[in-house]
């Protein structure tokens, strides 16, 4: 953003689009040219070597200064090029199923394609039953591959229609564990993905007294956030 302030009394402010990231405020009088330059600043964590962190200010963007912080992870969008776009972590989501099944060809079809064709899955009288049959292992399929390309945790994201249910949240993250221990996918590298309600903040309270790796999602009250 530039201000130029003419020396005439009469004179008005002039805003012209901001330039390379720098505020430059040029104030013209009949003597001299002063030219103001503002840099945006951001803290930065830095370690040092006693375990230590100090916060260091120095020029950035916004996603430099968050990623000093904490680890970006994309969890929007499906990455077939893994060597050109490696993650370092995972979500596998009723979306990512969604997007999987609307691209014409994916690494992570298959996954989706034999859990829809699992006969334990056709098996379940009840409609409801073998739909949530068949979620869970294309969920956990997908997981499985994408635990296979991330170096990191794969989450899996808990059906946010068990938000209120207390119980129901902890046998759905027991059954998608079961179906990860099939696959051979260690406990270790998972983390279930629970709506903060008070339901799933109590259900992840248990599931982490058992050693299940859990993270809360959809916070919307300040109250949520605290906790």
């Amino acid at each position: 953003m530039s201000v130029s302030l003419p020396s005439t009394s009469s004179a008005l402010f002039a805003v012209s689009p901001l330039q390379e990231g720098n505020c430059s405020f040029p104030i013209r009088s009949s003597t001299a040219n002063f030219i103001f330059k503002l840099h945006r600043t951001y803290p930065q964590l830095r370690a040092s070597s006693s375990n230590a962190s100090s916060i260091e200010t120095g020029l950035s963007t916004e996603l430099d200064a968050v990623s000093s912080f904490s680890e970006i992870v994309p969890d929007t969008v499906i990455f077939d090029d893994f060597e050109k776009f490696p993650p370092t972590a995972a979500t596998a989501s009723s979306s990512l199923l969604l997007g999987i099944c609307s691209l014409p060809d994916t690494i992570f079809r298959s996954a989706v394609e034999t859990a829809l064709a699992d006969s334990e899955c056709y098996g379940q009288k009840d409609p409801g039953v073998r739909m949530s049959c068949f979620l869970n292992k294309a969920l956990v399929n997908v997981g499985g591959d994408l635990s296979k390309l991330v170096p990191g945790r794969v989450s899996t994201e808990v059906d946010a229609r068990l938000a209120y249910d207390t119980h129901g949240i902890i046998r759905k993250v027991h059954d998608l564990l079961k179906l990860y221990n099939e696959l051979g996918v260690s406990p270790e590298r998972l983390l279930f993905k629970i709506p903060s309600t008070w339901q799933g903040i109590e259900a992840s309270r248990v599931l982490e007294s058992e050693g299940i790796q859990t993270h809360l999602t959809f916070v919307y009250r300040y109250l949520c956030r605290c906790l």
